[in-house]
């Protein structure tokens, strides 16, 4: 058993290094061989990329041969999906229809060993339209509608190297992301359309740490990670990532007051500027009642982001914990900053049957949501919470059996993202909030997630134009609200409706607004097979003033039918 799960972690690596050789090769053969050497390096076959993927795949590889083998579970999974559009290119005239097949093989796994544990899911999907549009029937700017494939990948695995002592965490994921925000939004699960504003994105860290007591009122912890980002596109940058962190902490000879001293290291290179940020940081902490926690923290800041050189600020704050009962928590920390007030605030409420989480911050950004993100996703998370709260008793493989059942019985996605960012080539001050909402009851269940997001960028980049070069702020809003009925032991019913719009700060210049309704119907074959049947319309209006230069407003109607099967 541990042969084979050796052996098909070794698969799903290779697999990733077959995707990222392809990327950069694909990224060449788009600009019609125009890489420059070191470009191509950079972007396909680089030391540091290497050096970085080759131990990411070790590691997981480790990870891979379990302690206890009947923890792990190897799940293949093999999906077809048959899509019939009105309009595969999104545009706003001149719409071509076509009937896309997309198959999808894909693997799972999912276990956890005395020393390691690995979540993994991977799939590639091979799309193939007919009719097959040559390069003569498509637009200018168009990409062909030719037989292509996509890769999906969420990877998180976590290595305990030495007990109690030194632990390996290494994360993958690859996914499709926005070139820009006032560019064409595709359909929810629009795989099949074409869609010019979107790049396939990889990105790859690994994270050794230390951590442990020293004498017996503290503890301590050290950490490094290493993140490479890189996308198929031309238009944004690939990036690289190094990040120290050290923190000690301990308790004084009054049991409610508590201490933290905490130094960190970030530097991020984008293809044409470095950037560094370091800050030191002292942290009182006071527990004022069992519900109640209050901290002030003070420190210094050396950074660049708006300026070639480095400069030097203070930094200061407070914040606070507020539990007053096993299912509510409040936290919000407030800080002083070079960019002005930064803040982190959390909240959720859990009751019997439903679960309401409200977050909200204003911080640093270099990458958006989607790309490095290996959570299951906030509807996930919240389901888990209520099902689990209320069967105390059982384990987690059970209560994730649960989750998954209610989510797919019932049509609803594991990640109820509303606004999805966009590439950007330097780093952004952002400030978001999102609201999430989840009621589960006997038959039928709701999900409602609303998102804000402002970004401003820091810094200018001389050569490369983004949308900060057109728009000094841009906000994104968004909502989606899915309710799901369950008709019968074996079929449900789904509706979601979902919006999305891109605004610029600057007067005169086009917004853009996608707005979606589907409706799905979903039904289980056998224990392990599963189909739906789907219908969709999308409206998307407002101009395009993205440097990828894509319209955005279109209208598209599709049928969608799915069986899939895992063995």
């Amino acid at each position: 058993m541990a042969m084979a799960m050796a052996m098909a972690m070794a698969m799903a690596m290779a697999m990733v290094q077959m995707v990222l050789e392809r990327a950069g090769r694909r990224a060449c053969a788009e600009r019609k061989g125009a890489c420059s050497a070191p470009r191509f390096r950079e972007r396909s076959s680089g030391r540091s990329r290497q050096a970085s993927v080759s131990l990411l795949g070790f590691s997981l590889l480790c990870m891979g041969v379990p302690a206890h083998a009947e923890n792990w579970r190897i799940t293949p999974t093999l999906a077809v999906t048959e899509t019939l559009t009105d309009n595969v290119f999104l545009t706003a005239s001149d719409k071509k229809h076509s009937l896309v097949t997309a198959i999808t093989p894909g693997i799972a796994i999912d276990g956890k060993g005395a020393r390691a544990s690995l979540r993994l899911s991977y799939t590639l999907t091979g799309q193939f339209y007919s009719p097959n549009y040559s390069d003569t029937d498509r637009l200018p700017g168009q990409k062909s509608a030719s037989n292509s494939h996509q890769n999906a990948l969420t990877a998180v695995g976590m290595l305990e190297a030495i007990e109690d002592w030194l632990f390996i965490e290494a994360t993958g994921t690859i996914s499709q992301q926005y070139l820009s925000a006032f560019g064409t939004v595709s359909p929810s699960n629009g795989n099949a359309n074409v869609n010019n504003n979107q790049t396939e994105t990889s990105s790859y860290s690994i994270s050794p740490h230390i951590k442990g007591k020293l004498f017996s009122s503290a503890e301590y912890l050290l950490s490094y990670r290493a993140t490479v980002t890189s996308s198929q596109s031309g238009l944004v940058s690939d990036t690289t990532a190094s990040e120290w962190l050290g923190k000690l902490n301990g308790s004084t000879r009054w049991s409610a007051l508590g201490w933290a001293l905490d130094a960190s290291r970030l530097t991020s290179n984008y293809q044409r500027r470095d950037y560094e940020d370091t800050k030191y940081q002292l942290s009182l902490l006071y527990r004022i009642n069992p519900q109640i926690q209050v901290s002030m923290f003070g420190g210094q800041e050396s950074q660049n982001y708006v300026s070639l050189n480095q400069e030097t600020h203070t930094t200061h704050g407070f914040g606070f914990v507020w539990t007053p009962g096993p299912r509510t928590e409040l936290s919000a920390t407030n800080n002083k900053r070079f960019f002005g007030n930064g803040y982190d605030v959390k909240f959720h409420h859990r009751m019997s049957r439903s679960m309401i989480t409200y977050t909200a911050s204003r911080n640093i950004s270099a990458h958006p949501p989607g790309v490095g993100n290996t959570g299951q996703g906030s509807n996930y998370d919240a389901y888990y919470a209520i099902i689990a709260a209320n069967n105390p008793g059982a384990s987690p493989e059970s209560i994730r059996a649960q989750v998954s059942q209610v989510l797919q019985g019932r049509g609803i996605p594991a990640d109820g993202t509303v606004v999805n960012g966009y590439l950007t080539n330097r780093p952004s001050l952002q400030e978001s909030q999102q609201l999430s909402l989840a009621l589960l009851g006997v038959r039928n269940s709701v999900t409602l997630n609303a998102t804000e997001s402002k970004q401003q960028p820091l810094g200018l980049v001389n050569g490369l134009t983004d949308d900060f070069s057109l728009a000094n702020q841009i906000t994104q809003r968004g909502f989606g609200i899915i309710w799901g009925h369950q008709l019968s032991g074996l079929s449900s019913l789904s509706l979601s409706l979902n919006q999305q719009r891109s605004i610029s700060a600057r007067s005169g210049q086009s917004d853009t607004r996608t707005q979606g309704a589907y409706l799905l119907l979903t039904t289980r074959i056998s224990p392990k097979t599963q189909a739906n049947i789907g219908a969709r319309r999308v409206v998307s209006d407002g101009g395009a003033i993205s440097s990828a230069g894509v319209g955005a407003g279109y209208t598209e109607n599709a049928l969608t039918g799915t069986l899939s099967h895992s063995f």
